[in-house]
C-alpha cells in the first residue's frame, strides 16, 4: 500500500486549557495524545483539512466523506478566537468555523491514516488521497512517502 506524507496548514494555537497526556503507555508511534483539546484560532482562512500538534480538523463536508476511512478517532474540542487578533479587529462580524476534530490511531500499512515514529507528517493511503483530491489542503503539501 502506498502512502503520501501530508504537511498541513496550522491556523491554530494551544488554548490555556490544552493538556497533553504524559503517560508514555498512551503515546501512539511516539506522539503524545492530547487529553484536553483547547485551541485558539489565528486566521479565518481554514482549509478543508488542517492540523495542530498531531490533532487534525476537517470541515463538515470532508468529515462526512472521511467517515468510511480507517485510522481516525473523533475527539471533542473547544475553539475560540485569539484574543490579540480580536483586539486588532481581525474577526469582526465573523463566527468560528464549523469543524470536526480527529486524532490518528491507525497503523502504517493497514489503515488509511497513520503516523510513524520519527515522521512528523500525517500519512495518508492511496484511498485517502483519492478522496482528499476533491478538497482543499490550502498551502499544505502531499509527497509520496518512502520509509
Amino acid at each position: 500500500m502506498k502512502y503520501w506524507a501530508l504537511t498541513l496548514e496550522v491556523p491554530f494555537g494551544m488554548g490555556e486549557f490544552a493538556e497533553f497526556d504524559q503517560d508514555p503507555s498512551h503515546w501512539i508511534d511516539g506522539v503524545k495524545p492530547m487529553s484536553t483539546i483547547d485551541l485558539v484560532l489565528y486566521t479565518m482562512s481554514v482549509p478543508d483539512l488542517t492540523t495542530t500538534d498531531g490533532i487534525y480538523f476537517a470541515t463538515p463536508r470532508l468529515a462526512q466523506a472521511m467517515a468510511h476511512l480507517t485510522g481516525l478517532r473523533s475527539r471533542a474540542f473547544t475553539l475560540s478566537f485569539d484574543e490579540q487578533m480580536l483586539e486588532l479587529g481581525e474577526f469582526d462580524d465573523q463566527t468560528l468555523p464549523d469543524l470536526s476534530c480527529f486524532e490518528v490511531v491507525g497503523s502504517y500499512g493497514t489503515d488509511d491514516f497513520a503516523h510513524r515514529e520519527g515522521v512528523t507528517e500525517l500519512l495518508a493511503s492511496e484511498r485517502a488521497m483519492a478522496l482528499l483530491a476533491d478538497f482543499s489542503l490550502g498551502s499544505g503539501t502531499a509527497a509520496l512517502f518512502r520509509p
